[in-house]
C-alpha cells in the first residue's frame, strides 16, 4: 500500500469518527414525532450520508491495485492557486453577506461572481443562471421547507 492510500485511509477513518460523533449528537436532539420534521432531521441525514461515503471510500481504498498515484506539479500554478483562494474568499463574503443583506442579494451576487471568476462571457447566462438559481433556492427553502430567511425590509 503506497503512502497516498494510507493517507486516504487515515482521512476516511477520521471523517468516519467525526460522522459517528455528529450522528450521535443528532440523535440527542429532541424528536417531535407524528411525521413532523424537527431540528434533528437534516443532521441525521447528513450523518448517514457521511458515514456511508466514508465506508465506501474505505472500501475502495482497501482494494489492491498496482496503479500508483502521481503528483502533477504542472497543475500547481500561481494562477490556479489565486482562483482557489478567490473562491474561498467569495464563500466567506457570501456567508457575511447573508447576515447583513438577507438571502436574495448575496446569493445572486455570489453566483454571478463565481461565473465571472470561471470565465463566463455571455451576459444572458451571467444574469439568467444566478437569477434562476436564486429563485429556485428561495422557492425550495423558504416556501417548500418553510425556513425563515432574514431579508432586507424592502423585499
Amino acid at each position: 500500500m503506497n503512502i497516498f492510500k494510507k493517507a486516504d485511509n487515515i482521512i476516511s477513518f477520521v471523517f468516519l469518527i467525526v460522522a459517528i460523533i455528529y450522528g450521535y449528537m443528532a440523535l440527542q436532539m429532541p424528536y417531535f414525532g407524528g411525521g413532523i420534521i424537527g431540528a434533528a432531521f437534516y443532521p441525521k441525514i447528513l450523518a448517514i450520508v457521511m458515514i456511508a461515503l466514508c465506508l465506501v471510500f474505505l472500501g475502495l481504498n482497501s482494494q489492491t491495485d498496482q496503479e500508483t498515484k502521481t503528483i502533477n506539479l504542472r497543475g500547481i500554478q500561481p494562477k490556479n492557486v489565486i482562483k482557489q483562494v478567490a473562491v474561498v474568499a467569495l464563500i466567506a463574503a457570501y456567508a457575511c453577506g447573508l447576515f447583513y443583506f438577507g438571502f436574495k442579494i448575496p446569493t445572486f451576487t455570489f453566483f454571478l461572481a463565481l461565473m465571472l471568476l470561471y470565465g463566463e462571457k455571455k451576459w444572458t447566462k451571467l444574469i439568467f443562471i444566478p437569477l434562476v438559481t436564486t429563485i429556485l433556492f428561495d422557492v425550495v427553502f423558504r416556501i417548500i421547507f418553510k425556513l425563515p430567511f432574514n431579508e432586507l425590509s424592502i423585499f
